[in-house]
């Protein structure tokens, strides 16, 4: 029930360039205990923002996980972080006489899984992962495929996504993209857009058995694409989401219409919420039910893109 996107210029003058004048705003970006973190003054001015609220969050998941981080130093624990750019490498980068060589490791994508291995001291497999809005979730499906197969023994899931320059924001707009109220109407029939916003979010995946404390269980995960369509690609396929969905079940040996809640993608595009509705109502809402539930956080918050 709350609304947690605002007008504020945190970032820049709202309605720059013609752009909605609201948008998803995380707070004290600037912030950061770069001597807890062991990270060296020169590399912490030029290391993504993204990046050192990874290596926070990170910490805290850890931490309320009711594990402490030390006693997981040198074992075969993965990371996998969903990001999609850097446009604080952008910035530190732009004049040559300026630069140092910090930006290069404090902003290149492969660094932000890498660093928090390197931070934590983990041995188990580390990787960025940009597969544009649904990074995070295939971050998720890498590290619960790994702990199935033995590769890792729990795994640190991320996803990152600050707002910096709002030129990445027209390019949305121009392609059609953004809500100009900056809000996203899930589901509604006014949806007409959706509004950019920053998050960042860690969880650790473990095998139950070392789990201290539990907030949910991941029964199963899988991931396809659309390959071509002739609307253009930035177009949803409802039919490839069922199709995905439908084996998964059938892989857990769960029946859909045992599903009571739906957290969905719900973005508020007049494309793609119905693709998404008439896929989710295709594969739960088959026989008699009782009603399904289904719902976005990103009717509150925006849309984080790859987290």
């Amino acid at each position: 029930g709350v609304d947690m996107v605002t007008d504020d210029d945190r970032r820049w003058k709202p309605g720059l360039y013609g752009l909605p004048r609201r948008n998803g705003k995380l707070k004290e970006i600037d912030r950061f205990d770069a001597a807890f973190f062991g990270v060296h003054p020169k590399q912490a001015h030029t290391m993504d923002p993204q990046l050192r609220l990874m290596l926070e969050i990170s910490y805290e998941a850890i931490v309320d996980g009711g594990i402490n981080p030390v006693s997981m130093r040198g074992s075969k624990t993965g990371v996998y972080i969903g990001v999609s750019g850097s446009e604080a490498g952008e910035a530190f980068s732009k004049d040559p006489e300026e630069l140092l060589g910090y930006s290069m490791t404090g902003c290149q994508r492969a660094m932000f899984a890498n660093r928090l291995s390197y931070f934590f001291d983990f041995n188990g497999p580390s990787t960025a992962i940009d597969t544009a809005c649904s990074s995070s979730l295939l971050a998720l499906e890498n590290a619960f495929n790994a702990i199935r197969h033995g590769q890792c023994d729990a795994a640190l899931v991320g996803g990152v996504n600050l707002l910096l320059k709002p030129n990445t924001s027209v390019q949305f707009m121009k392609l059609g993209m953004l809500s100009p109220e900056g809000t996203c109407k899930s589901f509604d029939a006014s949806g007409n857009g959706y509004c950019r916003s920053e998050a960042a979010v860690a969880v650790l995946l473990t095998k139950k058995s070392m789990a201290k404390r539990i907030y949910a269980t991941v029964l199963n995960t899988g991931n396809n694409t659309d390959g071509y369509k002739e609307q253009g690609v930035t177009f949803p396929s409802g039919e490839m989401q069922q199709r995905l969905v439908r084996s998964l079940y059938q892989e857990a040996n769960i029946s859909p219409e045992q599903v009571e809640y739906v957290e969905a993608h719900g973005t508020g595009t007049k494309v793609g919420d119905p693709q998404e509705v008439n896929g989710i109502v295709s594969v739960f809402c088959r026989s008699q039910r009782d009603p399904l539930l289904i719902g976005s956080t990103k009717s509150n918050m925006g849309h984080p893109e790859p987290a």
